[in-house]
């Protein structure tokens, strides 16, 4: 199988790069050839080689040099404002078995805004797919409805991204394919991998990027309230970190009522901030700890299921187990408070936040925690491996197969799990017709880019 992989420009890439690494690598070791590019709106690339050192490269990835937030050096871009760049780029795509879109349609930034070029970039004949990431596909991805036909199937990480594009009614072939993750060292040995050893390990750990939806600031505000003397590691970046550390611009939302910075309490009562980590340092972490928390939780996203992130997975698997919250895990037919995860109440108050962490961290829970462990050993870890994950593409592509592959024990089925889901919104109290917010949002999207009188 040949696979082209292509994505349109963004500033923040997070996770997405952890995912093109690992499918790429998970596909070249199934045997398929891999070529992949940026598409980026410009009529002509200057490339620049970074002088920094913060860079990792995967040589059984892509095997170019990336960062966490900036993305790729290195990686052939695509300047599809040049009419003859965009049309071979066009053509060469007929070359391919499928062309895999981990970006499928360009974002509304200010470098996209009256650029409408990038309709012509996909060729009528050629097998496109395109991979939901996020859990808002109505608001996000709207003006993909605009160009729908030209795909052959979407692909969704997880269950909010499934469920939220689903429910649009879209009328594309959409399947769930959880991230892929490398698991042959796991394979080999669990225990020995990410030993279930309790006594030798300490604290947490709690790494992603600082937007307002992560809320990473409960966290913050609860280590001051604390007891425990474990470890407590915070990782990552972003603008909301920003705001939080900075002296002269910092929100009143992340200050106590006295008036001193949530941050430099934090720090006061012993946070260790590593900062962007590469993933073997954050794997290194996780080994080290008993509890990874992802404090992440959106209304929104709630709506449609659960948004698990990657982060997540990889706690499992270097034997941590999860903390996450009621609305970051909602409605999930993959994981179970109590089973997979210990559960937090989205709107827990620091005081009742920090006791949690301190009784899951306790030997009280001890017998809980190694309970958790064996369980996402046995059932959720295996379902994320190279194998399973590449198999479920490649069957998706050559054959339309939706079935998601993942072995569930005592669950229903992931796909019927949302059984009479409807058109409600809880939130809003009222009847949602998803499908007719879609085309409207797309119609509000094509006009940033300057499309008009779209036939939607």
């Amino acid at each position: 199988m040949k696979i082209l992989m292509t994505m349109y420009q963004i500033q923040d890439y997070g996770g997405i790069i952890n995912h093109v690494e690992n499918l790429t690598q998970g596909f070249r070791e199934a045997g398929a050839t891999v070529d992949i590019a940026l598409l980026c709106p410009k009529k002509k690339i200057i490339n620049v080689r970074s002088k920094r050192d913060d860079w990792q490269i995967n040589p059984k990835g892509t095997g170019y040099r990336y960062n966490q937030a900036r993305g790729w050096t290195g990686l052939p871009k695509i300047p599809y404002l040049n009419k003859i760049t965009r049309d071979r780029f066009r053509e060469k795509t007929l070359d391919y078995d499928a062309v895999i879109w981990h970006i499928p349609v360009p974002t509304l930034n200010k470098d996209n805004k009256g650029v409408s070029e990038w309709v012509d970039l996909y060729h009528p004949r050629a097998k496109h797919f395109g991979i939901i990431h996020d859990g808002n596909f109505p608001n996000l991805y709207p003006h993909l409805h605009h160009i729908k036909d030209l795909f052959s199937g979407l692909i969704c990480v997880h269950e909010a991204a499934y469920y939220s594009t689903m429910r649009t009614g879209i009328d594309i072939p959409t399947k769930l394919i959880v991230n892929p993750f490398d698991l042959t060292e796991w394979q080999k040995d669990p225990e020995a991998y990410a030993p279930l050893n309790w006594d030798e390990r300490s604290g947490f750990a709690s790494a992603q990027i600082f937007k307002g939806w992560k809320h990473v600031d409960q966290l913050i505000r609860a280590i001051p309230r604390m007891q425990n003397n474990e470890k407590k590691i915070v990782g990552g970046a972003g603008i909301e970190y920003r705001y939080m550390t900075s002296y002269d611009k910092c929100k009143d939302k992340y200050k106590e009522p006295d008036g001193t910075r949530i941050w430099d309490n934090a720090i006061r009562y012993n946070m260790d901030y590593v900062g962007v980590i590469p993933t073997p340092t954050f794997y290194q972490y996780m080994k080290a700890a008993k509890l990874q928390i992802d404090p992440s939780w959106s209304v929104k996203y709630s709506q449609f299921g659960a948004h698990f992130n990657r982060t997540t997975v990889e706690a499992m698997i270097c034997g941590a187990v999860p903390v996450a919250t009621d609305l970051g895990m909602n409605r999930s037919g993959i994981f179970i408070a109590g089973t997979n995860y210990l559960q937090l109440e989205y709107d827990s108050q620091p005081a009742n936040y920090a006791h949690s962490i301190d009784y899951w961290l306790s030997p009280d829970a001890r017998a809980q925690w190694l309970d958790i462990r064996i369980n996402n050993m046995e059932d959720i870890i295996p379902n994320f491996g190279f194998e399973k994950v590449i198999n479920n593409y490649m069957k998706f592509i050559s054959e339309g197969d939706l079935d998601s592959g993942f072995d569930l024990v005592s669950r229903k089925n992931i796909f019927h799990s949302h059984a009479g889901f409807g058109q409600f919104d809880e939130n809003q109290n009222k009847i949602i017709d998803y499908e007719q917010k879609l085309k409207d949002n797309s119609k509000k999207n094509l006009l940033f880019f300057g499309i008009r009188d779209a036939n939607i």
